[in-house]
């Protein structure tokens, strides 16, 4: 039996990284036989800086983009894209860019075999959806929905206090350390890096090797 550990970085307000997540999947599911593999999630924000509130989905993308033009057909890349993955992508019920720190404290106090099936459902939370996952009482139905919690309230205490935060610090600064400058970004076994978003042939090539 060959083992094979895969370190993400992601971010759950991050599309390509949801695309990322599905093409994970289905690789993981089509790994030959003698293969196991164990999924490790780690924090990684595209948008530190954004306010705790969130903010202005549309002007901080195209501020970020360059122009009215590049955002229309960025929204167009991600169903085009996503639809590859079996995703759909309903941007155009968007309207935040949250601050990703709390969800990525939701996931970082989740049980790890719980942790992928709350990933999911926070990416389809935001992206189909357009719920804000910066919002607290937002992140709580999630968990509750997930199955991770019967207590919204006492979950929202934990976020609020700062329960996970550590862990979240944590996968930034190891980002860091390896460089990451984008995601989804891949470590397998601790050796092997893979960055961008790759197809289920080419992961499962990868893990074959290691």
């Amino acid at each position: 039996m060959k083992n094979v550990t895969i370190d993400v970085y992601m971010d759950t307000v991050c599309p390509w990284c949801r695309m990322g997540d599905a093409s994970l999947r289905t690789a993981l599911k089509e790994l030959p036989e003698g293969i196991n593999a164990t999924v490790r999630y780690h924090a990684y924000q595209l948008n530190p800086g954004i306010r705790k509130e969130g903010e202005d989905y549309r002007k901080v993308m195209i501020g970020r983009l360059g122009g009215e033009a590049q955002f229309e057909a960025r929204m167009k890349q991600y169903n085009q894209t996503g639809a590859l993955f079996g995703l759909n992508y309903n941007m155009d019920l968007v309207k935040v860019t949250p601050n990703s720190e709390l969800s990525h404290q939701l996931i970082a106090i989740t049980p790890e075999h719980q942790q992928s099936n709350l990933i999911v459902n926070l990416y389809t939370a935001y992206f189909e959806q357009g719920l804000d996952i910066g919002d607290v009482d937002t992140l709580a139905d999630i968990a509750q929905a997930s199955g991770i919690t019967d207590d919204r309230e006492a979950l929202k205490a934990r976020l609020l206090k700062g329960e996970g935060l550590e862990k979240v610090e944590e996968g930034q600064r190891d980002a860091r350390r390896l460089g990451i400058r984008g995601v989804p970004f891949y470590v397998i076994n601790e050796k092997h890096a893979l960055s961008g978003l790759q197809s289920p042939a080419d992961l499962i090539n990868v893990f074959q090797q290691q």
